[in-house]
Order: C-alpha cells, then structure tokens, then sequence
C-alpha cells in the first residue's frame, strides 16, 4: 500500500477512536442522568417509619419462636411421643435450619412479586404448619409440619422483613436496621417470659399431659398469623409521574441527538436499539432500548411520547426491583462501606475497594438485575417464573466457592451455626446438674441472652457505620470469645455463673449475625454481596439443621451435655479462629485476579 494510503487510513482510524471516545463520554452522561432519575430514591423517613416497625414486629414474633419454644416443647414432646432428646432436637433444628436454607428462595419470590405477599403467605404457611403438628401422632411427622414447614414459612417471612427496610432507607439505613433487628432480643425476651406464663394456664386447665404441647402449639400457630399484620404493612416503593416524565425526556433527547449525528457504535462500545448486546456499563440505557427492540418498536419509536412513556415505565420497573440494588443486603450506607474499605486495608496492599465506581445516583445495580435484564433480552419470551428461577441461580453463584477466602468464611458460618442454637436447647439441662430450678428460672438466662442481643446489634449498626472499625476482627474476637466461654459451661457451678456466660455468647452470636453482610462486601466486593449472602445462608442453614441433633446425640451417648457443650464450643471458638488470617487471604485474591486481567489486556493489544 503506498505511504499516503497509510497516511489517510491512520487518520481515518484516530478520528474513529475519538468519535467512539466522545459518543462513550455522552453515554456516561446520559446514564449518570438516568440513573439520578430512574431509581426510586429511598425516603429515609416518613412512612418508613412503619415499615421499620412492622419489620422489629415480625423479626420479634420469628426470632422470639425460634429461641424460646425449644425449652418448653422439648420436655412435652419427649413425654407425648416416647422419644429422646435426639429425635425431639430435629424438629427444632430443621425449624431453624429450614428458616435459613429458604433465604435465597425467598428472595428470589420476594424479588419477582414484591415483600408484601411473600411474607403474607410466608405467615400463613407457618400457621399452618404449627396448626398441623398440634395433631401429629408421630415426631417424624412432628419434624415435617413443625420444622420443614414451618421453617419455610417464618424464612419467607424473615427476608423480605430485611429487605423492605433497605429498601425504605439509605443514609439512616444503619439506625434503622438496628432497630428492626432488635426485634429478634425483644421478642426472646418476652416470649421467654411469656411461654412460661401461657404453660403453665394450659397446665391449670388441662390435666391430660399430652395435650398440652398440641395446646401450646396452638398459641405458637396464632404468633405466626400475626406476622400477617407486617405484611400488610410492606407498601412497595413508587414510581412518581415526575421520574417517569424525566427519564423519557432524558431518553428522546438523547435518541434524538443519535439520530441527528446519525453515529454508530461498535459491538464491543455499546448496545443500540437495532439489535446488539447489553452493555452492564450503561444499563439504563441498553435496558430502554432493548425494551423497545423486544416490542418490535425501533429508535423511531422515541419521538412518540406514550409510546416512550410505556416503554419507560417498563424499564425502570424490571431495573427498580428489590434486590436491583447492590447494596439492599448491606446495614449501613455505601458511602461508608467505601471509606471502611480504605480504612482497613493494609497501606502496602492494595485495598479491597468494593465500590470502585460509584455513579451519579450513588446507587449500584446488582450483578443479580444487571444478569436478570441481560437473560430477559436474549429470550423471545418471557415467563413469571423466568425472573425468579434466574434471581435465584444468581443468588446461588456457585463460582464464590472457587474462592479460599469465601469457602473460609462460609465454613465459619456453617460452625457458627452448629452451635448458634445449643445454649438455647440445653443450658437448661446443664443448669440440672448444679440444683433444682424452675422453667422460669431456666428461662432467666434466655432473656438476659436476648438483652444482650439488643445491646450489641445496636453496636454492630454503629460498626457497620464507622469506617475505622474492623468488622471482620471484630467477628473473629467475639467468636472466638463465644466459643471458648460455651466450651467453659461444664465447669459451672453457680446459678450466676450460668447469667454471666450470657455475655459473651450473646456478644458472640449478634456480631455474627450483624456483621455478616458487612464482611462480605469488604471482601467481595459490593456487587457480589447478594451472591455471597445467599451462599451462606445455605452454609449456614446446613450447620443450623445439623448442630442440635450432633448436641443432643452426643449426650444420648454419653447420658449428660457436658461433653456437647466442649464439642460445640470448640466448633464455635474455630470458626472465630480462622477468620483472622481472611483479610490477608482476600487481598492476596484480588490482587491476583488484577494481574490475571492486566495480563489477557495485553495480550489483546
């Protein structure tokens, strides 16, 4: 080719880079401005002042159940079908198991019909479960209608109960999840009072021993039908006229700025209307235009206002729905999870930014909406359960596990849980072996457990909101701590002594619990903190299903709980243990996953 050839086509080459360089500039802008626009803002106040109580009320009524009915209902049953303590701390622990292995499936439905209707049948679903085990002439049937069901029920309820609040909150998002989760101390508080009081009523009036668990269970069925009311309560957030109007406007001027240059982007730059893929880089945009693509409109369509409008409003439906957002698992604001993650990362590493970024809304779309759009485009059709089966399988990405640092961190959940449930089961029956005490005396140290649990959940929401505090340490220490004061239980001889070991295992349990999404989005990243959660709940829920029934065996075999206790304690002390070193592991990750990248960049130049 001759030089002037060359020449020409070199030009010709840096003015199509600086075209595509400025027609990415105008995307950039025009996405930030939809983003300002399109996403429902949360009101930080106002009538989510309800939804927070609405929220504390179901998490007090699930939470205050799952904690407390074991120490009554364990003697009944062992009385009513002729069992051990083995068979009994099944039903119990597939309640609890069952509550958490349905996280991601309640997400999943909570994600696809909104959080009123999943938890209004995720009530009645309990309801019915516990109303059914009242008539059950077997445990093992016991097991499937207490436990399987009811588990399932109260788990529909429990995350939607989490989720609408993040919804309803940003900035104040920290104090108000604090409050909604202090629900589940209050309620073991009352209702470790209150089993107590109803018992013995039934006791006074029914004299056949075995009809007073199918009594009781009767007053449990009616605590489940009363997480009805929060349903009704969880108004799902609107779309305003204005934001509609706005988003439209935004989007036919840009059309109209397309048209009249007339530009076109390359595959790799974008997505344009007449057929090309989605670009999670400019989603707003790739969404609006594929929609109008999938209703065999084209970019002609824009100039026509209610046809826009409705294709608008589509949009920013499927982009504005509950696990959308990124950060919606997360109990403080972003904007401190940022700073956190430059706080505690070592100076000499590179840190673990999870929210590199940031657009103008200062709201991330979720790798969950962001995969859901993509799917929903590339399919001719679509169906109601095509949004929750993929909701779903991005809840359950599978692809963490490739991970050390998060197989660590979900073994440490799945130990956790083991022993998360036991004192609550059995520190009863340690208490046996030291003197005489009454149910109400037993349940003393369960309240002082739940008060505990609302001291610290409150100061998890002020770690979640501090940058400069190191949840992950703070995680591993209480753990550890808990572990250790469980594994100490069998040396006990003082009824104070039992109260005084509340502390730290209550400490232990609620940072846990608190602090468990906070950690994850240091070390994965905010993007992925959906998928992250979901995995470990499973983890989790596997370790909550199998732990009481390891307890109780153990002392089947041995004929008391001291041995339970110092197995499941050093359970517990472990999974703080091998949390220390998860930071380091992480970074290390991160840092390798960047020279993997930076190396395919350059072989592709």
């Amino acid at each position: 080719m001759a030089p002037g050839a060359d020449e020409k086509s070199g030009r010709r080459d840096g003015t199509d880079a600086d075209s595509l360089l400025l027609a990415q500039a105008e995307d950039r802008k025009v996405e930030d401005e939809l983003e300002a626009a399109g996403f429902i803002k949360a009101p930080d106040g106002g009538y989510g002042w309800a939804i927070v109580a609405a929220s504390f009320f179901a998490n007090l009524c699930v939470d205050g159940v799952i904690f407390t009915v074991g120490t009554i209902l364990t003697p009944l049953w062992k009385t009513k079908y002729g069992c051990g303590d083995t068979e009994v701390s099944i039903a119990f622990s597939l309640l609890a198991g069952s509550y958490l292995l349905i996280g991601p499936v309640a997400s999943a439905f909570a994600n696809t019909y909104g959080c009123r209707p999943v938890t209004i049948v995720g009530a009645l679903i309990a309801f019915f479960g516990f109303v059914l085990s009242t008539a059950s002439p077997s445990i093992y049937l016991t097991w499937i209608a207490f436990g399987l069901i009811g588990g399932i029920g109260f788990g529909l309820v429990y995350l939607p109960s989490l989720v609408i609040v993040s919804h309803y909150f940003d900035s104040k998002r920290a104090m108000a999840t604090g409050i909604a989760v202090c629900g589940s101390g209050i309620g073991t508080i009352i209702f470790a009072w209150l089993n107590t009081v109803v018992i013995d009523i039934i006791k006074s009036m029914v004299s056949i021993e075995t009809d007073i668990s199918s009594i009781f269970m009767c007053f449990v069925a009616v605590v489940a039908l009363l997480c009805v009311i929060p349903g009704v309560l969880y108004k799902p957030l609107e779309l305003q006229k204005e934001q509609l109007d706005q988003v439209t406007k935004i989007v036919q001027d840009y059309e109209a700025n397309q048209s009249r240059k007339n530009s076109l982007l390359s595959p790799e730059d974008g997505l344009r209307a007449d057929g090309m893929r989605f670009d999670a880089h400019r989603p707003f945009l790739s969404t609006l235009e594929l929609n109008a693509q999938k209703k065999g409109q084209g970019q002609q369509m824009w100039s026509q206002r209610d046809l826009a409008a409705a294709v608008a409003k589509e949009s920013l439906a499927e982009l504005n729905r509950p696990l959308s957002r990124a950060d919606i698992f997360y109990p403080g604001s972003t904007a401190a999870l940022n700073e956190r993650s430059r706080a505690t990362s070592n100076p000499n590493q590179h840190a673990i930014n999870p929210i590199e970024g940031i657009g103008a809304s200062n709201i991330f779309l979720s790798k969950i909406a962001i995969d859901q759009v993509e799917e929903y485009y590339e399919t001719t059709k679509t169906s109601w359960h095509a949004n929750l089966i993929h909701t779903l399988s991005s809840m359950m990405d599978v692809s963490l596990l490739k991970r050390p640092s998060f197989l660590i961190l979900a073994f440490s959940g799945f130990l956790t849980l083991s022993c998360f449930y036991v004192p609550y089961l059995y520190l009863g029956n340690e208490m046996d072996r030291v003197g005489t005490y009454s149910d109400k005396d037993k349940s003393t140290p369960i309240k002082v457990l739940g008060i505990i649990n609302i001291v610290a959940r409150i100061g998890c929401g002020y770690i979640a909101d501090r940058p400069q505090a190191d949840a992950l340490l703070v995680s591993s220490v209480a753990l550890t701590l808990a572990g250790v004061s469980t594994i100490v239980v069998p040396f006990l001889t003082a009824y104070w002594q039992f109260i005084a070991y509340c502390l730290p295992f209550a400490l232990g349990a609620a940072c846990f619990a608190a602090l468990r999404t906070v950690v994850c989005a240091e070390l994965f990243g905010l993007e992925k903190l959906s998928s992250a959660f979901g995995v470990l709940l499973m983890f989790m829920g596997v370790g909550a299903t199998v732990g009481s029934p390891i307890a109780a065996a153990i002392s089947d075999l041995t004929g008391s709980f001291d041995f339970s206790f110092y197995v499941m304690g050093a359970l517990m002390a472990l999974s703080g243990i091998i949390l220390f070193p998860l930071r380091r592991l992480a970074v290390r990750e991160n840092e390798k996953e960047e020279k993997e990248m930076a190396a395919l960049e350059n072989n592709d130049l």
